[in-house]
């Protein structure tokens, strides 16, 4: 039987739990043990508690039933209740009054009834009447009289203040909705700001307060504060349905502000609330807000987007008139019963709004991407001219171009170039400068003017068989099939390439012009896949005589890396990338060695090599002078490096990165690169904005609905699943948790699967919600199980027999640890596991000495056969603090089954290996002296109680 002082702490622990499921099923523990015990002290001690909890998880409609239970008792004997019974009955008349109105089938005069008791009972303790005034005011606003809803308010704003005042950030947060409603948008602001710079201990701020003022900072223009107090609120709505209504201001807040693929993803989390309203009221409002979202949507083109929820899959469209009725609905009822058409017509309104304004970015990088534009194409600053002789020939200035590009000479070569093309574009020339003429004509075009270039081509290749020059009729032959198979995308065309390739080559004796066309021949090979053709074109083209420039060896090292990492021969290809940066390295040719290193980068990070590859985007982003260039050089740096310590450098580049690719119109590109942006931000501690980011990622590409994305959207549900973790939103966590189920399946994906579900686990552990904790543990555990992972299905089995436990399901703990047990029994690991294993073991042993011991019929005898190894397996591993601690459970269990001795031996050798400072020693001197004392050893049991300042026993 549960004494009368456990259940006077449970009341106690009851008021501590937080709001929401596991503060509900702990006032509801308090009832039951309170009405099993019959004591009236109790009773209305756990009433009061009750009405407390059950307003605060969202369950108001029980909070009136205990209420009333109370008010009762306090009537039936005034004097028995103390100053504090007083004190919260009058306080929860305010939860009375708030709620009463959000039920239509209560009726208006029910209400005034209970608002006048309160006024009366205020008076009659002498108290301020602000309270009174402030809850008479909520009652006309909800029916839309301004007329006394601005009466009461003056009242109210003019009273004094005192203990049954709302507190200093709820009373404000109350009278700026007034005046925003009223409105007055500037006065709300002011007013609430002025709150806000205090400190709000509330358990209801400043998240309250904040999504008050959402509003009235967008219909003022300060969209900044609009965003950002947005952010903040959201992120502090706990797991607790009771916050719907604020969440429904939150969903318009998307709607309003051009966000309603965002206001989507709201939706689909808080569904589940909706299905489990607190109160009709708070329904109509989410069903309302989420409608006109839905609408938006559907309006944008988006209708058949689907939209998860419990019962299965529907279409935004779909979903947005289901609950576009619904919200009518209700909203008629609440007329009826309130005898206006006051909230038809404002919920008529919100289905109907049309965004504020056109888009407020609401993360890091969108509020950036406004400001970027796609980075200009760099375009060279003319280079001088080359001196050239007054009176040199036509001739003498083709060969000085043709020794300009050679020598590397680009810019001056290409100034050359422009002014003969200039001045030689009529009047009478050769047949062979016609010929030379096109060809520069042919290169100097641009790379997308591939049918001019064809052309210009075409026009050198018969100007020089007209000359009879063989040799360049040949090697512009050669050009003009490349341009055509690059214009037509005709690999039938291939072989002429190469036909012509070996005519040119038997037709030059240059060395120059042989290897060019080699090389050529060689490019178009390994564009094409024939790797081996590659390869020997290449072997040919080294093998001319004559030392090549810097950048043309570079380049034909580059092309012989591309052929050899096509053939899967990456380590060689590596090799010839960094013999042509070293080539490169010093001179002038700094955007072609960036190239170079990007390309080095990519090969090492495929060998795994990556610290070698984030060097190498490093110095390609230090190296290069095209700005784009070094952009995306640091950027690629950063993707690499957005899960180490270095993180935090890149943040902007990688910012940065995303803007540019929404700039230039590629949202799957800046998508994907979001999700490294948010790893980078989470890595750096920066979880607000990493979920903010991810859920743009996420939103993005559950859009698409394409299944090439699958796995993107498994990592993004990842990712974001810790970030909530983190943030301490355990509640959104498990919800990414659970949509992340759905998409984890198969085999080869158990583990995966029983990770998942183990985490899901661990959370719903961390906030009260013990029982469906077990059910994720166990489920782990068979995922674990059938992927053969011995290890983890003891870890996951283990947790479930705690989470039994602590669930009040204890015959099941029980249970389930004696399986357990004959599971480890007969478990082999690997050798690297086997330290893992001897600490699972240990602590199952130590956790059912638990669970055996601490219920209606304790099993000591079972208790100490599972506890006795757990101190040597501790040792075992070097767990020297947690065999200490398993010691003194050891003792504690020995005690309470009246083996004082052996407990005393136990309990002083766990007493002596505890550290000084250690917060068990002090619970193990306590247990000693109480072996001490069953044994009649009462000096040495008083000397260690005053030793170490515990009580002496009653």
């Amino acid at each position: 039987m549960t004494t009368y002082d456990e259940v006077h702490d449970l009341i106690h622990r009851s008021w501590e739990t937080p709001d929401g499921p596991a503060r509900i099923a702990a006032v509801e523990q308090v009832l039951a043990q309170a009405e099993a015990l019959g004591d009236p002290d109790l009773l209305y001690a756990a009433h009061a508690a009750a009405t407390s909890g059950y307003h605060q998880s969202g369950e108001p409609m029980k909070a009136m039933m205990t209420f009333a239970r109370c008010v009762a008792d306090y009537d039936a004997d005034p004097g028995r209740r103390s100053q504090h019974d007083e004190h919260l009955l009058l306080w929860q008349f305010k939860h009375m009054v708030s709620s009463m109105t959000l039920f239509p089938q209560l009726p208006l005069e029910r209400t005034m009834a209970v608002l006048d008791d309160m006024q009366r009972r205020y008076q009659a303790g002498g108290h301020s009447m602000q309270a009174v005034y402030a809850y008479r005011h909520d009652v006309a606003a909800h029916l839309g009289d301004e007329q006394q809803a601005d009466h009461w308010y003056r009242l109210w704003d003019s009273a004094p203040r005192d203990a049954l005042s709302d507190c200093a950030g709820c009373d404000p947060s109350s009278k700026a909705y007034h005046l925003a409603w009223r409105g007055r948008d500037e006065d709300a602001i002011a007013l609430a700001q002025d709150a806000l710079s205090g400190r709000l201990t509330c358990s209801e701020q400043p998240h309250g307060i904040l999504t008050t003022l959402l509003y009235p900072y967008l219909r003022t223009g300060r969209l900044d504060e609009a965003r950002d107090a947005h952010r903040r609120a959201y992120r502090m709505l706990d797991d607790n349905k009771a916050e719907l209504g604020r969440v429904a201001t939150h969903v318009s807040f998307c709607g309003a502000t051009g966000n309603a693929q965002r206001g989507l993803e709201l939706i689909e989390r808080h569904l589940p609330w909706l299905a489990q309203a607190p109160t009709p009221k708070t329904e109509m409002e989410f069903a309302a807000s989420a409608a006109m979202v839905l609408r938006l949507l559907a309006e944008a083109g988006q209708g058949d987007l689907p939209v998860r929820r419990s019962t299965g899959e529907i279409t935004v469209a779909a979903l947005g008139r289901e609950l576009r009725e619904r919200a009518v609905a209700l909203s008629l009822r609440f007329d009826e019963r309130n005898g206006n058409s006051y909230q038809s017509t404002r919920i008529a309104e919100l289905l109907d709004a049309k965004p504020l304004v056109a888009y407020l970015p609401l993360s890091v990088t969108a509020a950036r991407a406004a400001t970027v534009a796609p980075v200009p194409a760099v375009t060279e600053p003319p280079a001088e001219l080359p001196d050239v002789p007054a009176d040199l020939p036509l001739d003498g200035l083709l060969d000085l171009v043709d020794d300009l590009f050679h020598a590397e000479e680009q810019a001056k070569g290409r100034a050359l170039t422009g002014r003969l093309l200039a001045e030689h574009s009529a009047g009478p020339l050769t047949d062979v400068q016609r010929g030379r003429l096109a060809r520069l004509r042919a290169v100097a075009l641009p790379d997308e003017e591939l049918q001019a270039t064809a052309d210009a081509f075409a026009e050198a290749v018969d100007a020089f068989a007209r000359a009879g020059d063989s040799a360049r009729e040949h090697a512009a032959r050669l050009q003009w099939q490349i341009a055509v198979l690059q214009l037509t995308g005709d690999g039938e065309l291939v072989p002429a390439v190469y036909e012509a390739a070996e005519v040119a080559v038997a037709a030059n004796t240059d060395p120059r012009q042989r290897r060019a066309a080699l090389v050529r021949a060689a490019w178009v090979a390994a564009a094409s896949g024939d790797l081996d053709r590659a390869s020997s074109l290449l072997d040919r083209a080294e093998a001319e005589p004559g030392a090549l420039p810097p950048a043309r060896h570079a380049s034909l090292l580059h092309l012989r890396a591309g052929v050899l990492q096509a053939q899967e021969r990456l380590d060689e290809a590596a090799q010839r990338i960094r013999a042509a940066a070293a080539l490169l390295r010093g001179t002038g040719h700094r955007d072609q060695l960036a190239h170079l290193l990007r390309a080095l980068a990519d090969l090492l990070g495929r060998l795994g090599d990556n610290s070698g590859a984030i060097a190498a985007f490093e110095e390609a982003a230090a190296v290069a002078q095209d700005p784009e260039l070094r952009r995306s050089a640091r950027a690629n740096a950063g993707f690499m490096l957005v899960t180490t310590e270095r993180a935090g450098e890149f943040i902007d580049d990688i910012v940065e990165h995303v803007c540019l690719m929404e700039a230039e119109g590629s949202p799957g590109a800046a998508a994907y690169t979001r999700h490294r942006l948010a790893l980078a931000l989470g890595t750096t501690g920066r979880f607000t904005e990493a979920a903010e980011v991810g859920e743009e990622a996420l939103s993005w590409f559950l859009a698409q609905r394409d299944p090439e994305h699958a796995d993107m959207v498994v990592e993004l549900r990842d990712l974001l699943s810790r970030t909530y973790a983190q943030l301490g939103e355990a509640h959104v966590a498990i919800g990414q948790l659970d949509a992340l189920l759905e998409l984890v399946s198969g085999v080869e994906r158990l583990a995966y699967r029983g990770d998942v579900l183990e985490r899901a686990g661990e959370l719903l552990w961390q906030v009260d919600r013990d029982g469906e904790a077990a059910d994720r543990f166990g489920a782990a555990a068979a995922a674990y199980g059938q992927a053969d992972l011995a290890l983890a299905t003891v870890h996951a089995r283990r947790r479930q027999v705690m989470a039994l436990f602590h669930a009040g399901r204890k015959d099941d703990a029980v249970a389930l640890s004696g399986q357990l047990a004959e599971l480890m029994a007969v478990t082999g690991v690997p050798v690297e596991q086997q330290a893992g294993f001897a600490w699972e073991r240990a602590m199952a042993g130590y956790e059912a000495a638990q669970v055996l011991s601490n219920n209606d019929e304790p099993d000591h005898d079972a208790a100490l056969t599972r506890i006795a190894p757990s101190a040597a397996l501790f040792r075992s591993i070097g767990a020297f603090e947690e065999a200490a601690l398993a010691e003194l459970r050891h003792g504690q269990v020995l005690v309470v089954s009246g083996r004082n001795a052996e407990g005393q031996a136990q309990l002083r050798r766990a007493f002596d290996a505890l550290p000084a400072d250690h917060g068990a020693r002090r619970d193990a001197a306590a247990w000693l002296a109480r072996a001490l004392d069953e044994q009649g050893e009462t000096r040495q049991a008083r000397e260690l109680r005053a030793e170490h300042d515990l009580p002496e026993p009653e």
